[in-house]
């Protein structure tokens, strides 16, 4: 038999609750405000710390041999001639062009990286990381290195990869992350500082 409940609706147990005018389940309310703030600071963390990783370049953009160039994991020994142009850069790694008589290539070098993809053309040795067989990919051509644990360097160009600039890479030593090399006159370094 209906009951007339005037301001108050009965609740399942036949309790008075109070009526809501907006038709909205209280949970799925309290869920939904608990859900937009969550996104909103998600939002506002993730835009902060892509304000504060910035890149620190050395006092130029062009870096010129002679002199060991240390940049997250490659070390290059840059010979007379040589030049590493830096482009970009983050808290793991860092990309720079290394243009030498052997023509360009463009580095991504990785302090904390996986093994990359591929197959092993060269063993590491005292000389050098492990080195991997070149590559096609959407934009041209690459080479990896990698140390054996988080350090790897990727080496790309828009054509294949010459003798010559396999050559050049086969000088490359690298390094990881939490290690310091010896004898870097010239490297890339990463700022948490921000633009102000």
């Amino acid at each position: 038999m209906p009951r007339h409940i005037g301001e108050h609706g009965m609740s399942a147990m036949g309790r008075k609750q109070p009526l809501r005018t907006t038709g909205e389940d209280p949970k799925r309310l309290t869920w939904l405000s608990g859900y937009r703030s969550r996104k909103m600071k998600y939002a506002c963390l993730f835009a902060a710390m892509a304000g504060s990783f910035l890149w620190s370049e050395a006092s130029a953009a062009e870096l010129a041999g002679p002199g060991r160039f240390c940049g997250y994991s490659p070390i290059i020994d840059l010979r007379a001639g040589e030049k590493v142009v830096t482009l970009e850069g983050g808290i793991h790694g860092g990309t720079f062009r290394w243009e030498g008589s052997f023509g360009a290539l463009d580095v991504h070098g990785i302090g904390w990286a996986s093994r990359p993809p591929g197959r092993i053309v060269t063993a590491a040795s005292e000389q050098g990381p492990f080195r991997f067989a070149q590559r096609r990919t959407k934009t041209g051509y690459r080479v990896a290195l990698w140390n054996g644990a988080q350090g790897a360097a990727y080496f790309e160009s828009p054509r294949p990869i010459s003798t010559e600039q396999l050559q050049a890479i086969d000088r490359v030593a690298s390094f990881q992350e939490g290690e310091t090399p010896s004898g870097c006159n010239l490297r890339t370094i990463f700022s948490w500082n921000t633009v102000g």
